[in-house]
């Protein structure tokens, strides 16, 4: 039977700070798999592996086209109105958008990839290749992720997200590492391709599950131009700040190739930059009450709905923050002795993606209220000053380098929405 959920317009703490445990597990998994790889893979698969995983997760929020992310203003609306016909619609169009998508993107990799290796008479980069044949499975598991979220089942979809994925990807490259086949970058993406597929028929599954009976008996209603117009500026935010958090690795292989400096950032990003799931997880839980909210134009309603979420998230940053700042070196060392070197660059990564997660829900704010332009031009600013800047620093500096350049554009863009957001209320 279809279950119903529904939307709690009643901010809990709780349900935030259990999305925080889930997205914490999501952590340790990841982690613990990226200890496993960077004690068995080789200096250069390692390299190769931090490579594909930041070329796919760009390509990934491309993908999507920002219909996920627009699926939690659509979805929740759509519920609150019961207009079913425009679910069903949606649901239809956008599973078939980010399908064909998906698959332009791999084609277009794939020659892109081979010409420019070609030109630059570069070791072939096969584990790019391989990852991202997987990306139209990756791109629809997060489509779905964001339905779920929308109609109320925050804790079911970011459980199956956080934990399944994960938990699936450590048994698997474990279990191929102990085993009689050698683990090389190649075969960590095909295990973590596998391990997505997995989760994509467990969450289609649940997906299924949580839409109303209502919607599969309507008759879709498709207004494509419409939800693309909307959805393009979300996609457009979202992938300039995943360029901004994942490029640093693809910049210093392009400096720096098969260097230490590569697999060093990548460590420290993924453990600096953990903090910033925080405001991507917790944005499940506040982004469609906050929907709902501005649609009725509860200003009093939403004004508490966003200092609640600051002090709620606020307090787990700050605390690891200290966690990170005290114990990052010995975080480091779990990776290998080599990697030790990358705490600075820690550090410093996480204090951008601190303020990062602090604000994580103004941009979207700013953009549920129409001020797509202003939003798209600062981020689009601080994108192209973060990759100059990490250039420049990098060729340098290292891995300090382009943690400087990726931490001061975040830093000065959030502190920034969040003025604005300010200026708007003494205005509304």
């Amino acid at each position: 039977m279809t279950q119903n959920h529904s939307i709690d317009l009643q901010p809990a703490s709780f349900r935030s700070l259990f999305l925080f445990v889930l997205t914490l597990g999501n952590y340790a998994l990841m982690y613990l798999a990226n200890i496993v790889l960077a004690r068995s893979l080789t200096v250069g698969d390692f390299d190769d592996y931090s490579v594909a995983l930041s070329v796919v997760t760009m390509l990934s929020t491309l993908a999507t086209l920002g219909l996920e992310k627009y699926a939690l203003r659509a979805i929740a609306l759509f519920r609150e109105r019961q207009d079913w016909g425009k679910f069903y619609g949606f649901w239809v169009f956008s599973l078939r958008t980010i399908s064909g998508f998906s698959l332009l993107l791999v084609v277009l990799l794939s020659i892109s990839l081979e010409t420019i290796l070609a030109i630059r008479h570069a070791d072939s980069h096969l584990a790019i290749v391989l990852f991202a044949g997987f990306l139209p499975i990756i791109a629809i598991t997060l489509f779905l992720v964001e339905v779920i979220s929308a109609q109320g089942a925050h804790i079911l979809g970011i459980a199956i997200y956080r934990l399944f994925m994960p938990l699936v990807y450590l048994l698997l490259i474990t279990g191929v590492s102990l085993g009689k086949f050698q683990l090389t970058a190649s075969a960590a993406v095909l295990c973590l391709g596998l391990a997505w597929t997995l989760t994509l028929c467990v969450i289609w599954y649940v997906a299924n599950r949580v839409i109303p009976v209502a919607v599969k008996q309507s008759s879709p209603l498709l207004l494509a131009k419409k939800w693309l117009s909307r959805s393009l500026p979300l996609v457009f935010n979202s992938l300039m700040l995943t360029i901004m958090t994942s490029s640093g690795v693809v910049i210093l292989e392009l400096l720096f190739p098969s260097g230490l400096d590569v697999g060093i950032y990548a460590v420290a990003a993924q453990t600096g930059g953990f903090i910033s799931l925080i405001g991507t997880s917790t944005n499940r839980y506040y982004l469609p009450m906050m929907v709902v909210l501005v649609e009725h134009r509860d200003k009093q309603a939403i004004h508490r709905l966003i200092n609640q979420r600051t002090l709620a998230v606020g307090s787990l940053i700050l605390a690891l923050f200290i966690i990170i700042a005290l114990f990052g070196q010995h975080l480091l060392n779990l990776f290998g002795n080599h990697f030790s070197g990358g705490y600075l660059a820690l550090v410093i990564i996480a204090a951008g993606a601190s303020m990062s997660a602090l604000f994580a829900d103004m941009p979207y704010y700013l953009q549920y209220l129409g001020f797509n332009r202003i939003v798209l031009s600062s981020t689009l600013a601080a994108t192209l000053t973060m990759v100059t800047l990490a250039f420049l620093l990098g060729k340098n500096y290292g891995s300090v380098g382009v943690a400087i350049a990726y931490m001061m554009p975040v830093v000065l863009l959030f502190i920034g929405f969040r003025v604005m957001v300010n200026l708007h209320f003494k205005r509304f």
